[in-house]
């Protein structure tokens, strides 16, 4: 599937542009097809802070690189192994990137399609925060529908409420 990328700048400016596409462009290219969890946080690492905050509906806040492999992407990627998104479109403004982004894998059987709206605040071309503006339902809808997922499902909420030091 191929990324339909748009780009717009409240202010114009051609250097916040060329910072966010390439971030953008970082974070299209992770998500595209990931082998695995390590896989996809290895292509997204250096795209980060090390103090990192990452905020999303059904997880605590979560802060630093560490925290985004060990509580982010392996719980994640556990659940739904063949996880991938597509970025569907994005803006830029004043060191802020819009992302929307298109995930999709499965839940046993069962296909989940998300849509997020990611808004990444960026500090020297690195995300310094990450808040995800998605609705939940229609993974969580899956996971109820699949008795052998709930203990994945019931691990993922575990690791991602404890403390990565």
């Amino acid at each position: 599937m191929e990324a339909t990328t748009t780009t717009g700048s409240a202010s114009g400016d051609s250097a916040t542009e060329t910072v966010a596409g390439a971030f953008v462009n970082a974070f299209a290219e992770a998500w595209r097809a990931p082998v695995d969890a390590d896989h996809f946080a290895d292509r997204l690492e250096r795209w980060l802070e090390p103090d990192v905050r990452l905020v999303q509906p059904q997880a605590p806040t979560m802060v630093g690189r560490r925290a985004f492999r060990e509580r982010f992407a392996r719980p994640l990627f556990e659940l739904m192994p063949d996880l991938h998104g597509t970025v569907e479109g994005w803006a830029a403004s004043e060191g802020t990137v819009y992302i929307e982004l298109r995930l999709e894998g499965t839940v046993g059987k069962r296909t989940v399609t998300l849509r997020s709206c990611d808004r990444v605040t960026l500090r020297e071309g690195r995300a310094a925060q990450r808040i995800a503006h998605l609705d939940p339902t229609p993974l969580l809808t899956a996971v109820a529908l699949t008795p052998r997922a709930w203990a994945r499902a019931l691990r993922q909420q575990l690791i991602a409420r404890r403390r990565v030091p």
